[in-house]
């Protein structure tokens, strides 16, 4: 971890920002000083302005490769809480990926495993404990607690591309859980979409809005994947490194499709996906990509029209 992302800290909880109404976001910046966050109202643009010629989805294609914050920057910041989402925010990613789950009473919450007792003081299925005791365990002995799925958007200050992965229904069916997870995204000023290694989970989507970008994940079966992708229509592939290859690459990009890569840990792992032309690396740690690509582009400097290197 670099000597900036070692100075990030943070100084809001869940209970603080949902208390002040997001307005007061307050996070360590790089420097190690503290700064407020600004408040953001849906009609300033400024930053947004600045920004470079979005595609088809609002997505940024700065340098040619989106890079995601897998959970928030898991190993910059406590995965999956409101602290990871606006600290990746702060940090400058072009979008921030968080799993989903259900509790036994249906609230949709920010956390990845089924069971509490992995990551959290507390134990037990998530889709079998009530709300207010799941908003209540603390994550990995931060301080920061489970959140909900609408907490969470609220700390994601300028709105950047949600990846919402749809990960556990609980007792919900996926078609009950799509509608409350987009119900509740809908009020979300930013651009979304919905992934999931269940095909059934992006099929329930298709059904409640079928507007909403979703993309399968996964580490194998490439050609059963294509094929959902293909029914489906899915604007993205999110694949593993494992799985990822040219003629993977090659065929969603004829098929107008893009592809993200899970989970880049090392400029050494960046490598290969961006020599691929992928669009978008998925990321435990910021800045994965800066020397792979200014290597690959130093070196290759002929390489095709799409992608990162033009």
């Amino acid at each position: 971890m670099s000597a900036d992302n070692r100075g990030i800290r943070t100084v809001v909880s869940r209970r603080n920002l949902v208390k002040g109404g997001g307005a007061a976001l307050a996070v360590v910046g790089l420097s190690g000083t503290g700064a407020a966050w600004p408040d953001w109202k849906d009609d300033d643009r400024e930053d947004e302005e600045d920004r470079d010629e979005a595609d088809d989805w609002g997505w940024e294609r700065t340098g040619g490769v989106r890079i995601t914050a897998h959970r928030g920057y898991r190993d910059v910041f406590p995965q999956n809480t409101v602290a990871a989402v606006a600290g990746s925010t702060r940090l400058g990613t072009d979008r921030i990926e968080i799993d989903l789950v259900a509790t036994s009473d249906g609230e949709i919450v920010v956390f990845h495993d089924a069971a509490l007792d992995d990551l959290t003081d507390k134990s037990g299925l998530v889709g079998e404990t009530p709300a207010e005791t799941v908003l209540e365990a603390d994550v990995l002995s931060s301080g920061e607690t489970i959140p909900t799925l609408e907490e969470t958007l609220e700390a994601v200050r300028p709105p950047v591309m949600m990846n919402l992965e749809f990960k556990e229904s609980g007792p919900l069916s996926w078609r009950e859980f799509a509608e409350r997870t987009l119900d509740i995204a809908s009020g979300y000023p930013g651009d979304y979409y919905a992934s999931s290694f269940d095909p059934d989970a992006i099929r329930a989507v298709r059904e409640v809005d079928s507007s909403v970008a979703v993309a399968p994940i996964f580490g194998g079966n490439v050609a059963g994947n294509l094929e959902i992708a293909r029914e489906l229509d899915a604007e993205a592939l999110n694949v593993s490194t494992g799985a990822l290859d040219r003629d993977l690459v090659e065929t969603a990009h004829d098929e107008g499709r893009d592809v993200n890569v899970w989970t880049i840990d090392s400029w050494r792992e960046a490598s290969e996906p961006l020599e691929l032309s992928v669009d978008g690396l998925i990321a435990d740690y910021p800045n994965m990509a800066t020397f792979a690509l200014t290597k690959s582009h130093h070196d290759k400097p002929g390489r095709g029209n799409r992608g990162p290197f033009e």
